[in-house]
């Protein structure tokens, strides 16, 4: 029993002990936050500050070279190389931010500057500042800078000569001076077209060359490679042409490129040829402008003449006065002329010319163009655009097109059967003197309705192929649909559909073959089979009702005219097909129908 009492008071001793010593360090982790927390309210130490149109030169460690920016006059200078492109904002950008440095922590009593990487400074940024005294020395004010603070994002730096204190200092006051040589060198913008409608000709060297050339009288667009000129898709074209209005660089790789190998220029990639205009100020019209600015002296010189002789014969005021107010009016459209033609511009041929060299690490290619010294970098996205296309990829997938506009007659071939659509003009005037055309429409010699022809067509001059064969092709077979185009200039042109795969129908169009999806082209023989089946429903018709007079025939050709100017307006809107003003000969017409008769 009495063991167990010694043993109770024990444990409420040492309980007691505990309490008090949990007691204590509280009250010391109190005193230690509030104490902490004194010190950080404290205001920050100031480590270096100046005006900054008083800071005269930057000195500091650029690609591991001591390099000096210094002030001329009002401007930034690389002190061994006057004629490096200084970058002023990022020049004043650096000032700015070295020009107050403050530090929220200092610690004093340092034995050790390797812990903070002060023992071999990654930089050392040496401020050069004027005196605040007129006839004082000049001012200089080293920083060195040790290792990065990552979980403060601040910097550890010491000061001159003192290497006992070190400050934490906001990285914001180092990483201006933690750039390479080039991003402090002002990048020149890249030559974009600001019109690019003025573009005529694109011409690529590389491993796949080509040209696209633009056709002046047309506006069409033309790419030529190792194979024969062809039109080219317009859609493409414009595309790309428009990229040279927004082209840029990257950065800047050399500002005084002196070996071009070391950016593969000297034997480029590729090289890009561009061929536009731009509008510049007309030289002749000032030339023009000074004439008559002479001759208007010269007339003002005859007046100062004619004054003096006046004060001698007063009879001769008159005159006198007539011929100096002649005189200022030529002066004054003379003054005029000079205005205007200060603004009187023409249009010049240029070009641009773009070096592509090796590639960079980061999705880039060394660029030089025209005859810069400079090399940059571009992107290969934009590059690529231009670099890594062929011929093949501008072709014009359109099969077959021919205007509607254009069309005397057009022979179709569909599974083994031969039908032709004979196409009439006729233009009427009215009392008022407007000019109305007629467009008629005739299948093996009766007629056709407007709209269901017009529906084929338009599937049929608007197909186009997703792909091209470059191969020999054999057809397996005889084509399904033939289609003739006639023009009334004469011109003929033939595509035939075959057969290909489960997926496509190979067009065939003289000697190039086109893939086109087996869809649009079933759509396409359905569409003309509703002409055909109209053809049909009007072949009942009696001889003795075709054998009709010239005057039934007026009367006739006047009707259907006004339903075919309605469809030509509903047609023009989902077809997209219109007919233009053009007359054909009353002689052709009738020649057009005679044929068609006799088939």
């Amino acid at each position: 029993m009495k063991n167990k009492t010694v043993k109770m008071v024990l444990a409420v001793v040492v309980l007691g002990v505990c309490c008090g010593a949990y007691a204590g360090v509280k009250t010391y982790v109190a005193h230690q936050e509030q104490k902490e927390s004194e010190e950080d309210s404290e205001e920050s130490t100031t480590v270096f500050t100046a005006s900054t149109d008083n800071i005269k030169s930057l000195d500091f460690m650029v690609d591991d070279t001591k390099t000096t920016f210094e002030k001329d006059d009002d401007s930034w200078v690389k002190k061994d190389e006057t004629d490096f492109p200084v970058n002023q904002t990022t020049l004043d950008s650096a000032a700015s931010a070295i020009a107050s440095v403050d530090s929220d922590r200092v610690l004093e009593d340092v034995d050790d500057l390797s812990e903070y990487g002060l023992d071999s400074p990654s930089n050392t940024i040496k401020i050069v500042t004027k005196s605040d005294e007129e006839d004082g020395d000049d001012i200089t004010t080293t920083l060195y800078v040790g290792d990065e603070n990552s979980s403060t994002s601040q910097y550890y730096v010491r000061k001159d000569d003192d290497e006992k204190t070190v400050y934490l200092i906001d990285s914001s006051c180092v990483e201006p001076f933690t750039k390479s040589l080039n991003d402090y060198a002002q990048m020149e913008d890249f030559p974009a077209i600001s019109n690019t409608d003025t573009i005529t000709k694109i011409s690529v060297d590389g491993d796949n060359s080509y040209e696209l050339s633009k056709d002046e009288d047309t506006s069409t667009w033309s790419v030529k490679g190792s194979e024969d000129e062809e039109k080219a898709d317009s859609a493409t074209v414009s595309s790309l042409v428009s990229s040279f209005g927004s082209m840029a660089y990257s950065s800047l790789a050399d500002y005084k490129c002196d070996d071009k190998s070391k950016y593969g220029l000297d034997k480029p990639y590729a090289t890009i040829t561009v061929d536009y205009q731009e509008e510049v100020a007309d030289d002749d019209t000032q030339d023009d402008t000074t004439a008559s600015g002479e001759a208007a002296d010269e007339d003002a010189s005859s007046v100062e003449e004619n004054s003096d002789d006046a004060e001698q014969d007063t009879e001769s005021d008159e005159s006198v006065s007539e011929t100096t107010d002649e005189t200022s009016e030529n002066s004054d459209s003379a003054s005029d002329n000079e205005d205007s033609s200060e603004e009187e511009t023409k249009m010049a041929d240029k070009q641009l010319t773009i070096l592509v060299g090796n590639e960079t690490d980061d999705s880039s290619r060394y660029v030089m163009v025209n005859d810069s010294n400079e090399v940059y970098t571009m992107s290969t996205d934009t590059l690529s655009a231009l670099t890594d296309k062929s011929e093949e990829d501008f072709w014009d997938m359109t099969v077959s097109y021919v205007s509607l506009n254009s069309l005397g007659s057009l022979k179709v071939n569909y599974q083994g059967s031969d039908y032709k659509v004979n196409v009439s003009r006729e233009t009427s005037t009215d009392d008022d003197g407007n000019d109305t055309e007629t467009v008629t429409y005739k299948l093996n010699g009766s007629d056709l309705d407007e709209t269901t022809f017009t529906t084929f067509y338009n599937k049929l001059i608007n197909m186009t192929a997703q792909k091209r064969l470059t191969d020999k092709y054999e057809p397996d077979g005889d084509a399904e649909l033939t289609a003739t185009f006639t023009e009334e200039d004469g011109d003929i042109q033939e595509v035939a559909y075959y057969s290909y795969d489960t997926n496509y129908y190979a067009a065939v169009v003289d000697n190039k073959v086109y893939l086109v999806n087996k869809m649009n082209v079933k759509e396409l023989f359905t569409a003309f089979e509703s002409v055909v089946g109209t053809e049909e429903d009007s072949s009942d018709k009696t001889d003795s009702d075709e054998a009709t007079t010239d005057d039934t025939k007026s009367d006739s050709t006047d009707m259907p005219g006004e339903s075919i100017e309605e469809s030509d307006d509903s047609t023009s809107e989902t077809a997209g097909i219109t007919n233009d003003s053009d007359t054909s000969e009353e002689e052709n017409t009738d020649s057009q129908e005679t044929d068609s008769t006799e088939e």
